[in-house]
């Protein structure tokens, strides 16, 4: 299955989350170092924003149902992080492919039908 741009840039952050490097990174030293609020303010202003430029790209096109981006960017975006938390801690090696799975049927549910 050919992915859209959006899901190949989630299928990417997924899997990066994964890496060891990245995990400490992202995950620990960052939050850690720069305290969550700025950490969190940083997600916002570069991935979130990307997010929701996606997202209103697609509300325009018709690809998902017209809908305020703002919650949506946010609810999506946490779904993320958590998943990447989630996957940081996980030793299954299926958690990656379950982890996509979930979240292919969760954005297919966006599809305007």
């Amino acid at each position: 299955m050919t992915r859209a741009p959006a899901s190949r840039a989630a299928t990417a952050f997924l899997t990066a989350s994964t890496d060891p490097d990245v995990q400490q990174i992202m995950l620990i030293d960052a939050p850690a170092v720069l305290g969550w609020s700025e950490w969190r303010a940083m997600d916002e202003g570069a991935s979130a924003h990307h997010l929701a430029e996606a997202l209103t790209t697609l509300i325009e096109q018709g690809t998902i149902a017209p809908q305020p981006v703002e919650p949506l960017t946010h609810l999506l975006s946490g779904a993320m992080n958590e998943a990447a938390l989630w996957l940081a801690t996980s030793t299954n090696p299926n958690d990656l492919a379950d982890t996509w799975a979930a979240l292919s049927r969760m954005l297919e549910a966006l599809r305007h039908k």
